[in-house]
């Protein structure tokens, strides 16, 4: 992966954001958000539904842009891309595409490599999501989880610095749940940097570097995920009691789903 390679020997950071803030409509989705993702680190985006998670990762790719402040890409302003230059900059996994096209998995897939003819990333990316079986079949025909893997695989077969995935583990079963974060922190370590919207604070602590916690009212917050993925933030952010465990020396925080004790509107 020769950008990523680049980067890391230069130190350059993949993505910046200074200042940034983000606007839609009447509301004010977001303010002040300062971050900096070197290569090699995994972002997780966390807060409540509507906080505006999906609206920052369409930020950060200049689809939306920001009502103040800038997000720099590889040392330069995002907005200053065409689009087919982000194109090879970013990937992306958002919501699950329509399939009234008649697409089979396998023409899905050849969409997103955009012509790249690399047999040995494709086969890696049908292994690693184990959709090997399903190749011949029309994506009409699959279930939401694997939908879902389809697209996971589509992203890995673009070799971009920047990947970003809008709730990838939604609809995966706990086995694929897990082969997504591991793979996450595989490519991390190729040197990409990964953003991606959790809604299972565990996965987000398990495997992200930093943190941005955005919550629905403006307010938004980054750090290290030690110094984000605390209880008392938690609790804020999402309006829950959490009990926290012990495992192994890492705190886990748990909400206790039998007793839900609504903490106050947002």
């Amino acid at each position: 992966m020769a950008v990523a390679e680049e980067n890391m020997m230069v130190k350059v950071p993949v993505f910046e954001t200074k200042n940034f803030s983000l606007v839609r409509g009447d509301r004010e989705l977001f303010r002040g958000l300062d971050i900096e993702a070197s290569p090699g680190t995994v972002v997780a985006v966390i807060g409540p539904n509507g906080a505006g998670k999906s609206s920052l990762l369409m930020a950060l790719t200049a689809v939306l842009a920001p009502t103040s402040g800038e997000c720099v890409i590889q040392g330069r302003a995002a907005g200053s891309y065409s689009r087919a230059e982000l194109a090879t900059l970013i990937a992306w996994q958002g919501e699950l595409p329509p399939t009234e096209f008649g697409l089979t998995v396998e023409h899905r897939l050849k969409l997103a490599a955009m012509g790249s003819g690399d047999s040995g990333l494709m086969h890696h990316a049908v292994k690693e999501m184990g959709i090997g079986v399903l190749l011949s079949r029309n994506l009409a025909e699959l279930s939401s989880g694997e939908r879902q893997r389809v697209e996971i695989a589509s992203v890995m077969l673009r070799d971009c610095s920047l990947w970003l995935f809008d709730e990838p583990t939604s609809h995966l079963d706990l086995q694929h749940q897990v082969t997504c974060l591991n793979m996450f922190r595989r490519e991390a370590r190729k040197g990409r940097v990964i953003v991606t919207v959790l809604h299972d604070i565990q996965q987000a602590a398990s495997v992200a570097d930093k943190v941005v916690l955005i919550d629905g009212r403006g307010g938004i917050e980054c750090g290290d995920v030690r110094a984000m993925m605390v209880a008392d933030k938690l609790e804020s952010l999402f309006r829950v009691k959490l009990t926290t465990i012990s495992l192994d020396g890492c705190e886990v925080h748990l909400p206790d789903y039998r007793d839900h004790k609504d903490m106050g509107e947002r």
